[in-house]
């Protein structure tokens, strides 16, 4: 298979790193590697959706992939959701994108500025209903993510996130990840491993190198069981 991995800092990906060929690379962004029957480009975009549209469009219009990745870390919003647990996102979210009214958030689609359910939304949402074929996928568990700017701290605008939309995780790229894919009609997954919860701001209380740890062994896993897969993703 051919496959991108999106990530928005090397750290996050170093210990697969580790196991894969390195071919090449152009410029600071992107490494050739190959794994097993795979060939892996792996694009570093920088924190945040802007970087990730940017690098992730680009590369999409220059190659043509049987699967992109997005793997990171992520903040959860339940403390039941136990830190170093490793999901599948299958829907994501512009957070507060639209308005602030008063004591109200109104989101572009409240505003009319968006229809709901214009291609590539679905009911507000962007949503990934074709998964690759994988036992290991189909072991994950199943979240949905809110995209932000900003990582938040005042407890009344978590608050506000959680009631908005109700999901489980919270990135920085995850959105416009998918966006990028749903647009370009590419077969896409986006994995998560939680390092923290998001009104958690005491680094001390953060386990990130589990997260890592944990987030390396599924892509480990997952990229030996796609090389087994022989049926098309399209």
């Amino acid at each position: 298979m051919k496959i991108l991995i999106v990530s928005a800092t090397v750290a996050e990906i170093r210990p697969l790193l580790q196991r894969l060929t390195f071919i090449g690379s152009e410029g600071e962004s992107l490494q050739h590697f190959e794994f097993l029957k795979h060939s892996i480009d792996l694009l570093v975009t920088g924190v945040g959706m802007t970087h990730t549209a940017y690098h992730l469009g680009r590369q999409l219009n220059r190659q043509a992939y049987d699967l992109v990745m997005n793997v990171g870390i992520a903040g959860a919003y339940s403390n039941k959701i136990r830190i170093g647990s490793v999901y599948q996102v299958s829907a994501e979210v512009f957070g507060l994108l639209g308005v602030e009214d008063e004591e109200n958030y109104l989101s572009l689609f409240d505003l009319g500025l968006q229809d709901p359910d214009a291609f590539p939304y679905e009911g507000r949402w962007l949503l990934n209903k074709k998964p690759p074929v994988s036992s290991v996928l189909r072991e994950l568990p199943s979240a949905r993510g809110v995209t932000v700017n900003l990582i938040y701290t005042h407890s009344d605008t978590i608050e506000i996130l959680k009631q908005m939309y109700k999901a489980e995780l919270e990135s920085m790229e995850g959105a416009a990840f998918f966006y990028a894919c749903l647009a370009e009609g590419v077969p896409f997954i986006e994995i998560r491993s939680v390092s923290n919860y998001v009104a958690e701001r005491d680094k001390s209380q953060w386990n990130v190198p589990l997260a890592i740890q944990n987030l390396d062994k599924t892509l480990d896993h997952l990229l030996k069981d796609l090389s087994q897969v022989k049926t098309s993703l399209q």
